[in-house]
């Protein structure tokens, strides 16, 4: 199937050498079916990362990768992909350009030395007579050929015939570019006890597969629990869930989270179902952006009281001086809950004692004294 990965520029460059690798905070390698989403993705971190975004297009067989890395590795629903395991470069389908493909002595150190795993003070260095040659051969390839691309495997080999020292006893695995030391000793396998942190993964994962939508909705809490670092993404595998009950609980742990594609929230804020309904409007008034302002509104003009009151809980986040339209909304709201919860966040913030303490129902003439807070 045809797949998209967002990532930044430089990342991009390294990924077209090195595969994709799963990198803290995230121990993931994350999929996306919609380009779209994996371009939500890119910009997010190339915001982080003050570079720009980039879209990999990738063809990757779900089973074929559960059989090598193991099924439990491998997490796919909602058109979003996770992968707990190297991914090789043979997956990409675009090349993010080769003028940054290690050439020089320095870069070539730096490339055999990561696939080794070896420090700079201990691996080989930028002026050893190996490197020196693998740069001349790295050069003279991309003069001859400008339009063909050194292959990952290709350049492995070279390395391994300048510099025979570095390799011997160890084992590459040309497509994920692993290697691992041939141990000629017994081994002696101990099981230990997983950390704490990945027993509490696994069991997380373990709910998010059951059958039970409250065993899944307890899979996305878990996650929450433990501030995982892709959480919106895990969110976003359950938005079609087939259980609204699921969908909601995805749609509340997003409130939990620091950063949010508000596009793939959109559509939900349309649904006929309130409780999903509710929640999608109170995850776009955090994480909307520019429009967080009108999607909170929306949420407090909604017929339904408990739209309404999703929408009010998302006034906690948000500065009531500037917020002023969305809390006078509140302040005059039919349901008692809301208005309690304007009130209690107004108080002391420059609104008239009379809206903070006001109980009765709606008087003639409040729309304007509430048009004339904004």
């Amino acid at each position: 199937m045809i797949v998209y990965h967002g990532t930044t520029a430089r990342r991009a460059q390294r990924i077209c050498w090195e595969g994709f690798r799963p990198r803290k905070p995230s121990h993931r390698v994350w999929f996306a079916a919609s380009r779209r989403y994996a371009l939500g993705r890119a910009r997010t971190q190339a915001r982080r990362a003050h570079d720009s975004p980039a879209v990999l297009t990738c063809e990757l067989d779900v089973a074929e990768m559960r059989a090598r890395v193991g099924a439990r590795k491998v997490f796919c629903k909602g058109g979003v992909i996770a992968i707990d395991a190297h991914v090789s470069v043979s997956v990409l389908r675009s090349y993010h350009g080769s003028a940054d493909q290690p050439s020089s002595p320095a870069e070539l150190a730096r490339w055999v030395n990561e696939i080794l795993g070896l420090k700079p003070h201990k691996g080989v260095g930028r002026r050893h007579p190996g490197i020196d040659r693998l740069s001349r051969w790295v050069v003279h390839r991309m003069a001859s050929q400008p339009h063909g691309a050194i292959r990952p495997r290709e350049l492995l080999a070279m390395a391994r015939r300048w510099l025979p020292e570095f390799f011997e006893g160890i084992e590459v695995d040309p497509e994920t570019l692993r290697a691992r030391r041939r141990v000629r000793t017994i081994q002696v396998e101990i099981n230990t006890c997983a950390e704490p942190a990945r027993a509490h993964e696994d069991e997380a994962l373990e709910c998010l597969v059951a059958e039970k939508p409250e065993r899944r909705a307890r899979g996305l809490a878990l996650l929450a629990e433990m501030e995982d670092p892709d959480l919106f993404d895990w969110c976003a595998m359950f938005l079609d869930d087939e259980s609204a009950e699921v969908t909601v609980a995805a749609l509340h742990t997003m409130l939990r989270c620091e950063e949010a594609d508000p596009e793939v929230i959109e559509p939900l804020a349309e649904s006929e179902d309130k409780r999903v309904r509710a929640a999608a409007t109170a995850a776009l008034a955090k994480h909307g952006g520019k429009a967080a302002p009108d999607w909170l509104g929306r949420g407090l003009k909604d017929p339904e009281p408990c739209v309404r009151l999703e929408a009010a809980a998302v006034l906690s986040e948000l500065d009531p001086a500037q917020y002023r339209a969305a809390f006078a909304l509140a302040l005059y709201d039919p349901n008692p809950e809301v208005r309690r919860r304007a009130r209690r966040l107004a108080a002391g913030k420059g609104y008239p004692d009379e809206w903070c303490r006001w109980e009765s129902p709606r008087p003639a003439g409040s729309e304007a004294r509430a048009g004339s807070a904004t």
